[in-house]
């Protein structure tokens, strides 16, 4: 079976064949400005076909796999410390022959250095609910333990927490620990502030990461190892139950069942309704709060009570022109909404004049990719000829096109 060599990105031929593939692109969706033709409809339905594909793709990679499928199916691990590398601490070593995953594991001897302490390590740990670690214990220990210590900074507090849990040592060989965090016992709150999207919210930085030994563990002299340290969001099964409500829309296809999509479409405009009103009430209350703002500051800061005066002023008399419980025949109600609608007026042509902008700019950009991206060692002149010359073509198309249209239906109303 031949396999076709691959084509590299870089080669000019590969770069010759998307320029133009653009180029086309760009100048058959332009040709709308003459008028709606087939040029255009077919470019138009290629790339809703394109951009469909790649939705999809996105979709089931992004979405269904990643959030989805891994939170139902997987624990979502991520590494903490893998203990695979050379420690530079006292009475710590690693050890390639004994271990449990990866390259090694750490050798430590509590007596020589009680306290290990970890700094290099990701700070961004998201929202786990446990950790998990592998553990061996040369022999029992009944009265030794492990103080496993978690520092956060948490940056809404501006304070750094401590959590801590202890591990007993009374077995031997390897074992696996599952450590639920909230088990852990807290110095504060290392959980941010904002809303929890996990079961124990969101953790601030984590800036460290520690293992202390306690007397009776040091003076055994035993032999403890670490590998794999990793903390974990757990597994969803619940989380099934989405594919039964999304096969639930499917069912509108069947006059037998339709009833169900309408009550999973129901479900999900309810629970819609519900985030929207709340993401209102979240977003709109710090806005009203900040419109109330002080306008006699000191003369110290004059320039900030004349801002905030400005901004005080606008406010009113825009909100005074959406006021239609009265009637605006009184000055002092007239001439307030008058302002307010010149204000509104000037600021939907800032909007407009934005978006005029951002669309130039997208135009720019198609001109710059025409002009300047031409792969062919030319000068711009014969550049700007190739450019014209394709959009002679594609122009002359649009309106053959166009008279085929006009003059099919001329015959069929004849």
């Amino acid at each position: 079976m031949e396999v076709l060599p691959a084509i590299s990105e870089n080669s000019f031929w590969m770069q010759l064949l998307i320029y133009w593939i653009g180029a086309f692109c760009t100048l058959g969706i332009y040709t709308i400005l003459y008028r709606e033709n087939r040029v255009y409809r077919l470019l138009e339905h290629f790339y809703i076909g394109l951009a469909l594909g790649f939705g999809l793709v996105v979709t089931i990679n992004e979405v269904l796999d990643k959030v989805w499928w891994r939170a139902m199916a997987t624990e979502q691990p991520s590494t903490v410390a893998s203990f695979d590398k050379s420690p530079s601490l006292a009475g710590v070593t690693l050890d390639k022959d004994i271990k449990k995953e990866g390259e090694g594991s750490w050798k430590w001897q509590a007596k020589e250095n009680p306290l290990l302490r970890l700094s290099e390590i990701p700070t961004d740990w998201g929202m786990p609910n446990y950790l998990k670690l592998w553990l061996w214990i040369e022999k029992p220990v009944p009265d030794g333990r492990i103080t496993l210590r978690i520092r956060v900074h948490n940056p809404d507090t501006k304070e750094t927490v401590a959590m801590s849990k202890e591990i007993a040592t009374d077995f031997s060989d390897w074992r696996e620990l599952l450590l639920p965090l909230k088990e852990f016992e807290t110095t504060g709150d290392p959980y941010r502030s904002f809303e929890k999207v996990g079961k124990y919210g969101v953790l601030g930085d984590v800036v460290a990461v520690e293992f202390e030994a306690n007397e009776a563990l040091k003076k055994s002299g035993i032999i403890v190892r670490l590998d794999d340290l990793r903390h974990c969001i757990g597994y969803r099964w619940w989380w099934a139950f989405a594919l039964v409500l999304g096969l639930m829309f499917y069912t509108v296809f069947s006059p037998r069942f339709a009833w169900m999509s309408r009550m999973a479409l129901s479900l999900m405009m309810g629970l819609g309704a519900g985030y929207t009103f709340k993401g209102f009430v979240l977003d709109i209350s710090p806005h009203i709060a900040s419109s109330f703002k002080p306008i006699f500051v000191g003369l110290d800061a004059w320039k900030v009570g004349v801002n905030n005066a400005i901004f005080v002023a606008v406010l009113l008399c825009v909100m005074i022109y959406f006021f239609f419980s009265v009637e605006h025949r009184h000055p002092i109600i007239r001439e307030p909404a008058r302002l307010g609608r010149w204000l509104l007026m000037i600021t939907f042509g800032i909007v407009f004049g934005n978006t005029v902008m951002g669309r130039f700019s997208l135009f720019i950009s198609r001109l710059d990719f025409l002009l300047l991206q031409n792969p062919i060692d030319a000068d711009k002149w014969t550049k700007l000829s190739m450019v014209i010359g394709l959009a002679f073509v594609l122009f002359g198309a649009a309106f053959l096109s166009v008279e085929y249209e006009r003059r099919r239906q001329q015959r069929t109303a004849t």
